[in-house]
């Protein structure tokens, strides 16, 4: 079988049954051996440079063959067991001036004489003058470790057979120093190793530090006795350990065997696969709309938080291994049923049901469902992503309700009633406008162009230009007034207005209407503007006729009075002081009478209007209006005479006579300002106080009559009035009207 399709399991199994007999035939080979590695000790030495011993264990003292320690301090290592004295002179020469740690192997003698194969592992303790004074050493007796290399190295090729031909795969013994003895396999060379870097080095001498230090304890475990797996990273690849303990023939453990398995590859497919899970698991818990699997029998597998709430549950327990016609509504179980039959049968397919959650809440669903398939290509189960259409249902149920209605309000009224859908701009319209404007009903496209294209050219851009900024202000509701083209050319008089509507996003969706014909009210509000206009045309003219007749007849009287009062007071001899107190008297009554007469005649008509003009007008009333209120009044002027006509001053004068009135009144100002620009074609009146600032409400207010004059006065003469308050920062009338176009009041008059 190829390592690609080596099964892993089997593949384990095989490693470990080889293991099983290489660790007999090592069993086998140690017999002989097992009762000095179950003796073997190691000894601890501390020994001057001259050869004295200056502290030794009793472990050591066994191990050369002497009774107790205190026999150790008597011999000269050089001469009493070192089998060649200059061994140890070579040693202390060599490393005698380094404080790293170093092991050597090297042959003693014991104190029968016997040679000893001994592995030293020592470090130099040195002086301030770095000198050494003693050395610490390890000593480990290795001479049956040394007479068995050779049977060791018999074995050694059914080792490297069955590490070369393991894939991806490294064997290794190591010994109590946990020092490599024998490697091999073919993945030393993706860590950069080889088996000539590694045997007869200790893992300190060929790993990193810290790599080391976290090795070593694992190691020993197994030369304790244990069987230690785990994980490893070097060199850029991942390594599963198995670490065996390989025991002589009487049960002790004399090597640790590794094997490391390379499963880098594998470990990055199964991160790369548990990472794909990861998100495919967020994607779906994060998904607005229930993600759900339905078993073969219907039963639910799993399901995500959006579906959870949809059926009223907390957990994905309460409903997993249950039925979903649980809470499928009756009417739609043989639909829903139908449904997962098919999509087990290979299809897919989509609903609209209704359910009702756990917690009694009815709601419509739309789920579109699609098989899921085993590797092999088994239709196991069904995935099911729904969505919860409940809103869309009742927009369409309240849609359907509000067309009917429409339809019926189209019927009864006599208003050409209009849908406009903003978004296709398709514009539906009511049965009234064909028999309004006498279109027939496929003689009007379904487009908003058809509207824009029969609205009068002077009046289009205005209506196109409002509607649209009322849709694109955010606004609800427009009106307008304006011309529409009937089938017969002719224009009819419209007054128009439209509610927009909104969807959920504040975004305007649809606009409905209704358009109605007011070319008759037109006519009739023409009329009575020009009667009005000629009933104030008619009023000024009885007060002009009133004021002249006071003044020539009253005026004349009064004058003639005072002139009698004058000549009698001096016919009163000197003893006539209380006739004469009582002349001065009238004389005084007199004069107030004349005051308040001047005063009625410029209310009914101010001689400086048609003596002087509106300019001098304006100021005299302007003088007037501070004299009477206190209040700081100034006039600003430019262009020069506006070149009115009589009634049309009149009506200015008028308009800012009831201005001037609507600030001492209501505005609680402190200073008025009054400007009129002169323009060759049209002039504009502005009137600023610094008041409370007049409302929208009292704008809109039914009862603000004076307002409603000073603009029926304007329309007359083809003007407008605008009025704009600002709370706490006052008001402003502002009157702009045509110098060149005369009413119709005017020419009637």
């Amino acid at each position: 079988m190829t390592q690609a399709g080596l099964d892993p399991a089997l593949a384990s199994a095989q490693l470990r049954a080889a293991l099983e007999r290489a660790e007999g035939a090592l069993r086998e080979s140690q017999r002989q051996y097992r009762e000095i590695f179950e003796l073997a000790s190691v000894g601890i030495l501390q020994s001057t440079p001259d050869g004295r011993i200056l502290l030794a264990n009793p472990a050591l003292a066994r191990m050369l063959g002497y009774a107790s320690t205190d026999d150790l301090r008597e011999l000269d290592l050089a001469r009493d067991i070192y089998l060649r004295a200059e061994d140890r002179t070579a040693l202390v020469a060599r490393y005698g001036r380094s404080a790293d740690p170093w092991t050597v192997e090297v042959e003693w003698r014991k104190r029968d004489g016997t040679p000893l194969w001994v592995e030293i592992t020592a470090h130099s303790v040195q002086n301030t003058a770095g000198q050494p004074q003693y050395f610490e050493a390890f000593v480990q007796d290795v001479t049956e470790r040394r007479r068995s290399v050779d049977q060791l190295r018999l074995s050694e090729t059914r080792y490297r057979a069955l590490a070369t031909h393991l894939p991806d795969t490294s064997v290794f013994l190591f010994d109590h120093d946990l020092r490599y003895v024998l490697v091999d396999g073919s993945s030393l060379a993706g860590v950069g190793m080889s088996k000539e870097g590694l045997e007869g080095r200790t893992i300190w001498d060929v790993m990193p530090a810290d790599m080391a230090d976290r090795l070593a304890p694992l190691r020993r475990e197994t030369l304790a006795g244990k069987v230690v797996e785990f994980e490893e990273s070097y060199g850029g690849r991942t390594h599963a350990v198995h670490l065996l303990p390989i025991r002589d023939a009487a049960g002790a453990v004399i090597y640790g065997m590794g094997v490391a398995v390379d499963i880098t590859d594998r470990k990055h497919a199964a991160e790369r696969l548990a990472e794909n899970e990861g998100w495919l698991r967020a994607i779906v818990d994060a998904e607005p709309e229930c993600v759900k699997v339905l078993d073969g029998h219907g039963r639910v597998v799993t399901m995500n938080p959006a579906g959870l709430a949809m059926i009223e549950v907390d957990t994905a327990e309460q409903i997993v291994g249950r039925n979903a016609l649980s809470f499928v509504v009756p009417e739609y179980h043989r639909a829903f049923t139908d449904l997962g039959k098919r999509v087990l049968a290979g299809e897919s397919g989509t609903l609209e049901f209704e359910i009702v959650g756990f917690k009694g809440t009815r709601r419509w669903l739309e789920t579109h469902a699609v098989p899921l398939r085993s590797p092999r290509g088994d239709i196991h189960s069904v995935l099911g992503i729904t969505r919860d259409i409940t809103t869309r249902k009742q927009a369409e149920r309240a849609l359907r309700e509000s067309e009917e209605r429409l339809q019926l309000v189209s019927r009864a009224t006599n208003d050409a009633v209009w849908d406009w859908d903003l978004e296709s701009d398709e514009l539906w319209w009511g049965e009234a406008f064909h028999a309004l404007f006498g279109y027939g009903p496929h003689e009007v496209e379904p487009s908003i162009e058809s509207w824009h294209n029969r609205l009068h050219p002077d009046d289009r851009d205005r209506i196109i230009n409002g509607i649209r900024a009322v849709i694109d202000g955010g606004e609800v509701f427009w009106s307008d007034e304006y011309r529409f083209r009937r089938k017969d050319g002719a224009y009819a008089q419209i007054y128009d207005r439209g509610y927009v509507i909104h969807d959920a996003d504040r975004r305007p969706v649809r606009m409905v209407g209704s358009m109605m014909e007011v070319s008759e009210r037109k006519r009739t509000e023409a009329q009575l503007r020009n009667l009005a206009a000629r009933l104030e045309a008619i009023r000024e003219e009885e007060r002009t006729r009133i004021a002249r007749e006071i003044h020539d007849e009253v005026g004349q009287a009064l004058t003639a009075l005072k002139m009698d009062l004058a000549w009698l007071a001096k016919k009163i001899p000197g003893r006539g002081t209380p006739v004469r107190r009582k002349l001065v008297g009238m004389e005084g009554v007199i004069d107030a009478t004349m005051d308040a007469l001047h005063r009625i005649l410029a209310e009914l008509r101010p001689g400086v209007l048609d003596d002087l003009g509106l300019p001098a007008a304006i100021r005299w009333l302007a003088a007037e209006f501070k004299r009477r209120t206190e209040i700081a009044c100034t006039v600003q002027m430019t262009g020069g005479e506006p070149g009115l006509d009589s009634g049309q001053a009149t009506a200015v004068f008028r308009i800012l006579q009831e201005a001037l009135t609507n600030v001492a009144r209501h505005a609680k100002a402190r200073r008025v300002e009054i400007r009129l620009h002169v323009l060759p074609t049209a002039f504009e009146l502005v009137v600023t106080d610094d008041g409370r600032g007049i409302t929208s409400a009292e704008l809109q207010a039914t009862g603000t009559l004076g307002i409603l004059g000073m603009r029926e006065r304007a329309i007359t003469w083809h003007g407008r009035v605008t009025v704009h308050g600002e709370p706490g920062r006052g008001t402003t009338v502002r009157v702009f009207m045509p110098v060149d176009r005369t009413a119709p009041t005017a020419r009637a008059g």
